[in-house]
């Protein structure tokens, strides 16, 4: 889910501290005065985002049914202010929690929706937001049809994901993860160069990610897929 505005550095409190988005429990407790805040001054945009932080800390908590809930506040109030490109992104946070929860039909059914608002030109979403979402739309898709046992569609879709993040230079946690589930698709298939090319570009990320331990497992990997 693309960050709230300032939720990178933090959530704002009333006397402009920041919370760390780190911390999504303190992040639950500040979107609750801001939604107080917002609904006596019957701000609908404020409210959204409050509605949008709150989804958002829910699911790093893995409490993923009230973050669909919330998610799906944010989304209507998002529509009705013709916010598209907030509307979308809430469509996105519904897609991981239902992988979160393991729930890969149903994340397959909410990514398609959510691709083909982005692949829309008439959706009504800003070209520039749309073009950078959706490579993580097809690593999302990726990894609900690797769960749902579709190998070789799940490879072909992880590819373009990879190659589309490759585009924006936007290498990260989750094209690490997606190298890391492609190169075990890989194996499966009985490709063992692809497998080993795509665990040691996984261990790369990783590591310059600041992720060792992930590194490391991903380096290990490659040694044994030879």
């Amino acid at each position: 889910m693309r960050f709230p505005p300032g939720l990178k550095a933090g959530i704002p409190t009333q006397d402009q501290g920041w919370v760390p988005p780190s911390d999504p429990d303190a992040v639950l407790r500040y979107a609750a005065e801001a939604l107080k805040l917002a609904a006596l001054s019957d701000a609908t945009a404020q409210i959204a985002w409050a509605h949008a932080y709150t989804a958002w800390a829910l699911r790093l908590l893995d409490r993923f049914k009230e973050s669909v809930a919330a998610s799906l506040r944010a989304a209507d109030l998002f529509q009705a202010i013709g916010d598209i490109d907030c509307y979308v992104q809430c469509l996105a946070n519904i897609a991981d929690c239902l992988l979160g929860e393991g729930r890969y039909r149903e994340a397959l059914e909410q990514c398609l929706e959510h691709l083909a608002l982005l692949d829309d030109p008439e959706s009504g979403m800003t070209p520039s937001i749309a073009a950078h979402s959706r490579p993580v739309a097809l690593l999302r898709i990726g990894r609900c049809l690797a769960d749902l046992g579709r190998r070789e569609e799940a490879i072909s879709t992880l590819r373009e994901g990879i190659d589309g993040m490759d585009s924006f230079q936007m290498s990260d946690f989750r094209q690490a993860a997606a190298l890391e589930t492609l190169a075990a698709l890989l194996a499966g298939a009985g490709r063992t160069d692809e497998s080993q090319a795509a665990y040691l570009r996984a261990a790369r990320v990783f590591e310059a990610i600041g992720d060792g331990e992930a590194s490391d497992r991903c380096n290990s990997l490659a040694a044994t897929s030879c």
